[in-house]
């Protein structure tokens, strides 16, 4: 009798154990293995996990959620960029959360701007993001990237018209669109003004520009108008704020080789 008890005990615990598990959304299970491979440092692994997760998930908030993981994980983590893309455009398509959709578009501009390098793509998915971004501070980054990657794309002219347009009402990014703004002028070969949007830049805000290392761009603009003694001039002034030595010598070096080749000058050749 006894013997009978103990087993029924053991039985009736297996049945509850596995109605337990059975009743476990398949999902959230998958969603947990997900999670321990992740946290072993196992991305790859724990990546596809989320993706299974996801597609098998009903509930439709943490499904696209599953999928906003998996997105960050592919790009930082294991950085299968084009996965990444994928994965996020899942998100813009299907889901139903607006704010999720436009966090989603954001991030494929990102990865083709940061992570591919490929700006003429980078600037359309950023010109698809531009109008249905809301937030004022979001807008104002994406505006900035545009003009970045106009001009990185060879369209300095229509990048300064995009600023121009941009400083009229821009907040948090100024500086950043000033210092795009000077790129653009040195590509137009409008020298003075170049040099002038980056003393602007520098009497507002002095810290910005030495974190930024814009001493070294302004004397490249001294190097592209051939006044190489403006430029060395220049990095003799300040010099001691830029944190590269090594590649100072090296400006200088350059820059004292091309004034002395320089036709009709007048100092003594070594």
């Amino acid at each position: 009798m006894r013997r009978f008890t103990r087993s029924l005990a053991t039985w009736l615990g297996g049945v509850i154990l596995l109605s337990a598990v059975s009743c476990t959304p398949a999902a959230d299970r998958i969603y947990k293995e997900a999670r321990s491979e992740i946290e072993r440092g196992h991305f790859r692994v724990g990546l596809d996990l989320l993706i299974r997760a996801a597609e098998t998930e009903k509930n439709s908030e943490l499904k696209f959620k599953h999928y906003l993981e998996a997105a960050r994980i592919a790009r930082f983590e294991v950085q299968d960029f084009q996965r990444a893309i994928r994965l996020n455009k899942e998100i813009i398509l299907k889901s139903p959360d607006e704010k999720l959709r436009i966090n989603a578009q954001e991030s494929v501009a990102e990865i083709y701007f940061e992570n591919l390098l490929d700006y003429a793509q980078a600037l359309k998915e950023l010109q698809k993001l531009e109008p249905i971004v809301k937030e004022s501070e979001q807008r104002e980054r994406v505006t900035l990237k545009i003009c970045q990657a106009l001009y990185l794309t060879g369209d300095p002219a229509r990048a300064l018209d995009e600023i121009s347009l941009a400083l009229r009402s821009a907040k948090t990014e100024v500086l950043s669109f000033l210092k795009v703004k000077a790129q653009a002028q040195v590509a137009l070969k409008k020298y003075e003004e170049a040099l002038a949007t980056y003393e602007h830049i520098f009497q507002s805000n002095p810290q910005y520009f030495e974190k930024e290392n814009l001493f070294m761009a302004v004397s490249v603009v001294y190097e592209e108008k051939e006044d190489y003694a403006a430029a060395i001039k220049y990095l003799n002034t300040y010099g001691e704020k830029i944190n590269d030595k090594a590649y100072l010598e090296l400006r200088h070096r350059r820059l004292q080789e091309r004034l002395v080749n320089k036709p009709l000058f007048q100092g003594k050749r070594k």
